[in-house]
């Protein structure tokens, strides 16, 4: 379960992929673009220009979005890529999270509860997408979430636009942190399902053992 949806129509994604690969950007150039977007907006909250960050971040956050389009339009799809984009998404984070606290920890404005609610957000946001990883590992494949990347990104786009920056910081700590809980009760409940049917699956392929021979022993003698 997401706060928000995930997914089009694959005919529009394909459409919006094709029209941006027009333009000659490949997936991994659409995806340090969006990298470089969210460093730009990183810097500039750690000035405290929060709604130009706002708009930056969301202009960076779409070319991160068409990434996937574009690969998938263009058949350009790669491992590398999908890693590519994954720790990009992570630079990302930690890059808003961290412009913040060099704000947040000047002599002149320094605020202890943003500083422990920024720490917070930064585990959560960690264990999000380290208990989808982990999971992966043993073929448990998690997309969902109460707070994905997409509903963090818009929180922290919200927050920076109307400067509401403290209570952006609860929403995102407690968000983070439950979405990670979540995930982890979702993983434990498939790879208990598994365990269980393991044994069934095994003793299906248990070979039969042949019926005893009315001349004494088996068959297979």
């Amino acid at each position: 379960m997401s706060l928000l949806p995930h997914s089009i129509s694959t005919e529009v994604s394909e459409r919006l992929g094709r029209a941006v690969a027009r333009t000659g950007l490949t997936p991994n150039a659409l995806t340090l673009i969006g990298l470089l977007g969210m460093a730009g907006a990183a810097t500039l909250v750690a000035y405290g220009k929060f709604w130009q960050a706002g708009i930056v971040m969301l202009a960076a956050a779409l070319f991160d979005l068409l990434d996937g389009a574009v690969a998938r339009a263009t058949g350009r799809a790669s491992d590398w890529g999908a890693v590519f984009d994954a720790v990009s998404d992570r630079f990302a984070d930690f890059a808003i999270l961290f412009g913040l606290l060099i704000w947040y920890s000047a002599a002149e404005r320094f605020d202890r509860t943003a500083i422990v609610l920024i720490a917070v957000s930064l585990f959560g946001s960690m264990m999000v997408s380290y208990t989808r990883s982990k999971a992966g590992e043993f073929g448990v494949s998690i997309r969902t979430g109460l707070g994905t990347r997409l509903e963090r990104v818009l929180i922290v786009a919200i927050g920076l636009l109307s400067s509401q920056i403290v209570p952006m910081l609860w929403l995102l700590a407690v968000l983070t942190n439950l979405t990670a809980l979540q995930r982890w009760f979702i993983t434990w409940r498939a790879m208990r399902a598994i365990e269980q049917r393991a044994p069934i699956a095994e003793k299906e392929d248990e070979p039969e053992e042949p019926p005893d021979s009315p001349f004494g022993g088996t068959v297979a003698d």
